[in-house]
């Protein structure tokens, strides 16, 4: 017990299953990393309404991708980066990661996903799912 006491809320090896999602937000340089390309998620969030739960994005050349989760869906959004991590385990590039979600967009199972949009920046992503 004295172990658990002495983790921070943010701590990497926290037995949670939002842990995946409670880490420190990313720094200024890279949320200025643009420009992006990105889906907004929509489903169920915590409290049971329906809603933003975060946004899947990548860059323009596909160097980098993420989920940026929605803090009133942390538990779906955890999923959703629970899904991207288990891609990229496997092999996945974040290219073919975002094709696949893209290639769903409209009802895919209990989520909606929106049409592809462009941002700037990845802080445009961020702050638009309310992450930051």
């Amino acid at each position: 017990m004295a172990e658990m006491e002495k983790r921070t809320p943010w701590s990497p090896v926290d037995d949670s299953p939002l842990a995946t999602v409670r880490e420190f937000l990313p720094s200024a340089y890279v949320l200025s990393d643009g420009p992006v390309r990105y889906l907004l998620f929509a489903g169920e969030r915590d409290d049971r309404t329906w809603g933003s739960i975060g946004a899947f994005w990548r860059t323009i050349d596909g160097s980098k991708g993420g989920f940026f989760v929605c803090p009133e869906a942390i538990w779906a959004g955890s999923e959703m980066v629970r899904n991207l991590r288990s891609a990229q385990s496997r092999g996945w590039p974040i290219e073919r990661i975002y094709a696949y979600w893209q290639a769903h967009v409209g009802v895919a199972g209990k989520l909606m996903i929106d049409p592809q949009q462009h941002a700037d920046t990845l802080f445009q992503v961020a702050r638009r799912v309310g992450a930051i």
